[in-house]
């Protein structure tokens, strides 16, 4: 890792700067000169993105020895061009002419002809390394991107994916400190990658320590709106209300072509940092699946953002990867993924947003009355204040607010409901929805997206935002109505 980027430091800034400085040290950047600003743009845009497809699909580095790509590369800007890097990095350095001095036109036009014998000898590694490096570059432009850009997405990382990796490295270097152990046990595709899931950022921490194109569902109702860009990240979406068989059939597709597929097994992000169960549907899949098992717990993501929380916070990350597994063994992966890692006695940076798991007040009993703040939170009801509490103090308190007795019941709020205004009501066999009674009996699910929606299922999808109250309480009161029917819990 340190001598990858050495190297880069001394191709990209030592050289180009280093070679500026001799031969003309009283150089000053010219920033009107926007063409050259835009190609020194450019150069590291497309030199970037080149090196982000040899990672994700390559599986290595542009640098030969241990590290070099395990697989030829052929899709993205290798299927417009055989030496897309080459070619930013001559865009980058003729940039950098451009803005210092023109008279160094001299110096770039041979450092092309450098750059073309060292392709060569990249040419002769690569026919010997890989066979199908042949056919791949016949009709293929040398330097110059002029063929048609190209990528199958069952497997290989569209444009937006390699685009927000790259942004996700740069994010992920600066907010977080994400430490990888176990990474030798990573096998080569395909693979199937199972997770617990506490935050937004969780699919960034696997895909950087994974270090290749993952796709993984995504549940439909919450991301409806933003299906186009799903399709162009090449992730697929997944309607968690039901059983999904295109989901299933996304999967078993990636997996048999050769790619890896990223499976958060909970379903949903977890709200105190305790796993959640597995249902039936993600166990009976992992027992047909016909390649390796590669278990990968994430540690420190509920405190660096919890699923309540308004805001994120910089933090330490550990992905801790388990060996490879047999299907057979999914148990072993589950249990090695499923462990309950936050420290009991730590606490929360910011409380700000904890109204939304802490619904109810224990102290007077009062729905909707927790008022949070940066260093914790106080019900405007009886003013009982709470000053940083631990991670175990907030788990207490939102097990004593779980229902446990129907004499709580009726409650109601006021929501928006399918985008139109309305009342609505929880009783003890029925939940009302304006003027229309939905039986208890009939929901054949109940689940919460974001911090702020309430979606429930029966023989149609209805959106609730709630106006007062936390749409977890609605969900867990259902939860409890529904406890003894096995086909709403559908958990082994």
């Amino acid at each position: 890792m340190l001598f990858s980027i050495i190297k880069t430091l001394i191709y990209w800034i030592a050289i180009p700067f280093g070679t500026i400085a001799i031969f003309n040290i009283s150089s000053k950047v010219l920033f009107h000169l926007n063409f050259g600003i835009g190609l020194v743009i450019f150069g590291v845009f497309w030199s970037s993105l080149a090196t982000a497809y040899l990672v994700l699909d390559g599986h290595g580095t542009p640098f030969s020895g241990k590290h070099s790509p395990k697989r030829l590369v052929t899709c993205g800007p290798y299927s417009m061009s055989k030496h897309p890097l080459y070619f930013g990095y001559m865009m980058y350095t003729l940039g950098l002419v451009l803005l210092f001095n023109l008279t160094l036109i001299w110096i770039w036009i041979p450092s092309v002809f450098f750059m073309l014998i060292l392709s060569l000898f990249e040419e002769h590694r690569l026919l010997k390394k890989f066979p199908n490096h042949v056919t791949y570059r016949k009709g293929k432009p040398y330097f110059i991107p002029l063929k048609k850009w190209s990528v199958d997405p069952t497997i290989q990382p569209p444009f937006l994916f390699a685009f927000l990796y790259i942004i996700g490295k740069i994010l992920i270097l600066f907010l977080y400190d994400v430490k990888s152990v176990g990474k030798e046990k990573i096998p080569d595709p395909p693979y199937l990658i199972v997770s617990n899931h506490s935050s937004y950022f969780d699919p960034f921490y696997l895909m950087d320590t994974n270090n290749s194109y993952m796709r993984s569902p995504v549940t439909w109702s919450h991301y409806n709106d933003m299906k186009w860009l799903l399709n162009n990240v090449g992730m697929f979406s997944v309607k968690r209300y039901t059983i999904d068989t295109s989901a299933i059939i996304n999967i078993i597709r990636t997996l048999k072509k050769g790619g890896i597929v990223g499976l958060f097994v909970e379903s949903e992000r977890n709200w105190d940092g305790k796993p959640l169960k597995v249902k039936n549907s993600i166990v009976h899949f992992l027992e047909s699946v016909k390649v390796p098992i590669l278990p990968m717990r994430i540690e420190g993501a509920h405190l660096a953002w919890p699923r309540w929380a308004k805001h994120f916070h910089v933090g330490k990350i550990k992905v801790v990867i388990g060996n490879a597994l047999n299907p057979k063994e999914y148990q072993k992966a589950l249990d090695f993924v499923l462990k309950d890692t936050v420290p009991q006695n730590s606490h929360y940076k910011d409380y700000r947003g904890i109204e939304s798991y802490l619904w109810q007040c224990p102290n007077c009993k009062t729905i909707g009355s927790i008022r949070s703040f940066k260093h914790g939170f106080e019900c405007s009801h009886c003013h009982k204040i709470w000053l940083s509490p631990d991670i175990k103090k907030v788990r207490e308190i939102h097990e004593q607010i779980y229902p446990k007795s129907i004499e709580n019941l009726p409650i109601s709020d006021e929501a928006i409901v399918n985008e139109s205004e309305s009342k609505i009501s929880l009783f003890t066999d029925h939940l009302r929805v304006a003027e229309e009674k939905l039986q208890i009996s009939a929901i054949k699910a109940a689940l919460v997206e974001s911090r702020h929606e309430l979606y429930i299922y029966t023989k149609k999808l209805l959106k609730i935002v709630p106006s007062k109250t936390s749409p977890l309480m609605w969900k867990e009161w259902i939860d409890f109505l529904k406890r003894d029917d096995p086909d709403y819990w559908g958990y082994k």
